[in-house]
Order: C-alpha cells, then structure tokens, then sequence
C-alpha cells in the first residue's frame, strides 16, 4: 500500500472514531453536558491560542463584521461561532476543522484560514464552542 492511500485510509479511520464519538448527540445538545471539563479547557486553549478566532468572529465568539476591501470577494461578516449553529452536528464541525471542507462540500470564504487540526484537537474546540450560548 502506497504512503499517499495508507495516509487516507489512517485519515477516514480517524474520522470515522471522531463520528461515533460524538454520534447520538443532538447538535443543539450542549458539549459541557457530556464533555469532561479538561476537554473543554483544551478546546478553549486552541480557540484562544492557535485558532486566534475572536480575532474575526469577535471577542463573545458571535460573529462580527469583517474589514476587508470592497470587491475583493472575502467574506464581509464572520459568522457566529459560539454553540456551532451552523453545524447540523459535532461529526460536521469536526470534517471541518480537520479537513477545512464545509458539508456541502465547498471551502469557507476567505479570510477564513483553511485550518487542518488533528482529530483530538478539532473534538475538544468543539466541545468548547458547543458550551458556549
């Protein structure tokens, strides 16, 4: 097995665990209820830290106008992030923050960083932003 297939197969392996992980738990269902608190404190850490997504999303994690030039065809509002309302689900927020493909299939606008955190990293930011209101 080539490196390029075995690296697929480890990454669709991956993705499915974080899927059962989560599956069962309606999306509306607050993170915090089932997520130990470590894990949430990891997720806020990588959201603070290395995400920097309150620099765009705004400080409360609800979504902000962006500055960007007229016409330039980046996104003029960040969306709110906090409780992940745009995810039908924890397994959809996951695909995305380690694959940086959307579930319809397309990439988010820039200026949004097209981010690939490992699996265990993408679980604990959300749980952090599904304890968020």
């Amino acid at each position: 097995m080539n490196a390029i297939l075995r690296s697929r197969l480890l990454f669709v392996v991956a993705c499915a665990i974080a899927a059962t992980v989560v599956a069962g738990r309606p999306a509306s269902a607050p993170a915090a209820d089932v997520a130990p608190p470590d894990l949430i404190a990891r997720g806020e850490y990588l959201t603070h830290g290395a995400g920097q997504c309150f620099d765009c999303h705004g400080a409360d994690l609800h979504g902000a106008p962006m500055h960007v030039p007229p016409g330039s065809g980046l996104a003029t509002l960040a969306p709110a992030i906090a409780g992940l309302p745009m995810f039908k689900t924890d397994a959809a927020a996951i695909t995305f923050l380690t694959t940086a493909v959307l579930p319809d299939g397309t990439r988010a606008r820039g200026p949004m960083p097209a981010y690939m955190f490992h699996t265990d990293d993408a679980v604990a930011i959300v749980a952090y932003l599904r304890s968020l209101k």
